[in-house]
């Protein structure tokens, strides 16, 4: 196998398209091209191919996540579906399309690193993601669970976190309940307001007590 091109690429400023054997084979950076010492004419194996693959993915799957962290904090099981979308999208742009990527590989080294820099911390995510919803949409325990793990939050995890977090959920109740009827009296008849409650996700205890009490005012 031999080296044919390297090409800098027109969008990315210090990185090169590398061809091997007439036929595109992945993009690099300039650090990668000068510490391999790559050039054109150059005979090179098929396993240090791999080897300069995988490390260039992981790099830029990992400058790519930081990035994207920093504006938008991600789960553990978030970070891997974004991997996944990653090598979808930028297949035949990033690498070939005809290329076997060991991708499992690749997402447990930038998962590592991620970790190793504090990242991802699944915890501070939920307890995040709690107290906006509760300053900005109030929901019971029942959603806001239910919401924590879609995102791929373990269950003791988001018990945890929203149990500490609401203390009082009969308050939290009151206050969803004012904002959408004010003043109105709720009673047991009030199929609607029930409703309206129970996809806030409170639980018919709480939603039986609001009545009760109401009822007696």
């Amino acid at each position: 196998m031999k080296i044919t091109e390297l090409s800098p690429q027109k969008k990315r400023q210090g990185r090169f398209n590398l061809y091997i054997d007439d036929s595109f084979f992945c993009g690099i950076s300039a650090l990668t091209l000068t510490k391999e010492n790559l050039y054109t004419t150059l005979e090179i194996e098929e396993e240090r191919l791999e080897k300069i693959l995988l490390l260039e993915l992981e790099n830029r799957i990992f400058e790519r996540l930081i990035r994207n962290i920093s504006d938008h904090p991600k789960t553990e099981f978030q970070v891997k579906r974004y991997i996944k979308d990653l090598f979808y999208k930028k297949k035949g742009s990033w690498f070939s399309k005809d290329t076997e990527i060991d991708k499992e590989q690749i997402e447990e080294k930038v998962i590592e690193r991620l970790n190793e820099y504090n990242f991802l911390d699944d915890e501070s995510y939920a307890r995040l993601f709690v107290e906006s919803r509760i300053k900005n949409k109030p929901r019971g325990k029942i959603i806001l669970i239910n919401e924590l793990r879609k995102k791929g939050i373990s269950k003791d995890i988001a018990e945890n976190v929203c149990n500490e977090l609401i203390e009082d959920e009969y308050s939290l109740i009151q206050k969803v309940y004012a904002k959408k009827y004010r003043d109105e009296i709720f009673t047991i008849k009030d199929q609607k307001k029930i409703q309206y409650l129970q996809r806030k996700g409170f639980s018919w205890d709480l939603i039986q007590k609001l009545i009760t009490n109401d009822s007696r005012e």
